[in-house]
């Protein structure tokens, strides 16, 4: 019979073999994740010793954008992301800023652009140990556009304002992006870095001619380049009128963190817990939802699904992040 200690040992060995995906050295991470405040005169890292740093920066997500009348829109893209590798010694610092994403939840039809993540550093050449420097920065994404349009059909306002999109009926329904001449700007970029990808842009497919139907409505989330993998993500998810743990308005977030998973091998979670009969569905109608950063790290915020008599604040893009991993010589 195995003793206690024989099981406890073996148990150990177990976990020691089974850990493969462990990053080397340490990790520092660097974001907002607050209503309001930043880090007080930005971020400032500084090298415990000699050996390299891998800076990773991303661009805050673009937000959705508050609607009062019987409509829809986009969500909003996603922030930039760079990466650069330095060698160190004691003493080298990484001062920078993260980027926040847009706070105006009560602009009605569109946000902006969310904020830029931005640093600067300084190294030592490792072949003439020169002191070296320079700067990297990841714009943000834009905000996502909302239409008010009670009795007609959502797809003809976008295609009007010069959005990208794809017909699949006579003009009445089909895929618009937030992407094209419409919008003003195009999808964020990133420099300084070793590796610089742009952030993408966000979809959404209406399905039918109805304005207000979020039944018939599907939601492409663009995820940031450098999360998941290299190039970034689209996440797409559905919608319902009203549901256990939703509102008609506030609709969107559960069905994307749930979809989530699909970009992760090991997937963490599914829709958080809300209980229609506690009254605590997510719920449009007040602004928090537009005001906190639910989405993840640079990605753009969900879009709005306003009823005839409900407003709804759409959903706040998530804030930028500096990463750095250090690891010593």
């Amino acid at each position: 019979m195995a003793t206690l200690k024989a099981l406890v040992e073996a148990k150990l060995d177990q976990i020691d073999w089974d850990e493969v995906q462990l990053e080397k050295g340490k990790v520092f991470a660097y974001s907002s994740g607050t209503e309001y405040n930043n880090f007080l005169g930005g971020v400032c890292w500084v090298s415990p010793g000699t050996g390299k740093a891998v800076i990773d920066i991303w661009g805050a997500g673009g937000s959705g954008a508050k609607m009062c009348c019987c409509g829809g829109g986009v969500p909003g893209n996603p922030g930039a992301w760079a990466r650069k590798c330095i060698c160190v010694v004691a003493g080298c610092i990484i001062c920078g800023y993260v980027g926040r994403s847009c706070n105006n939840s009560n602009d009605l039809c569109f946000r902006g652009c969310s904020e830029a993540t931005c640093l600067c550093w300084n190294g030592r050449n490792q072949y003439t140990a020169a002191t070296t420097s320079g700067c990297m920065c990841a714009q943000g994404g834009r905000g996502g556009t909302t239409f008010c349009n009670p009795s007609g059909t959502l797809f003809c306002c976008f295609v009007g304002g010069n959005f990208c999109n794809t017909n699949y009926s006579n003009g009445t329904c089909g895929i618009i992006c937030n992407y094209g001449a419409g919008t003003g700007s195009c999808c964020a970029e990133s420099w300084g870095g070793d590796i610089n990808k742009k952030g993408g842009f966000s979809c959404v497919t209406f399905w039918t001619c109805y304005s207000n139907c979020p039944c018939s409505t599907q939601i492409h989330t663009a995820i940031p380049p450098g999360l998941f993998a290299c190039d970034g993500g689209v996440v797409t998810s559905g919608a319902e009128d009203s549901n256990g743990f939703a509102n008609w308005s506030g609709m969107g977030y559960h069905q994307f963190t749930h979809t989530l998973n699909g970009m992760n091998r090991s997937p963490a979670r599914g829709v958080p817990f809300n209980t229609c009969w506690m009254s605590s569905r997510a719920c449009g109608c007040y602004d928090v939802q537009g005001c906190q950063p639910f989405y993840p790290t640079g990605t753009g915020g969900g879009p709005a699904f306003p009823c005839g008599d409900v407003r709804d604040h759409a959903w706040r893009g998530g804030h930028g992040l500096i990463r750095i991993t250090y690891i010593e010589r």
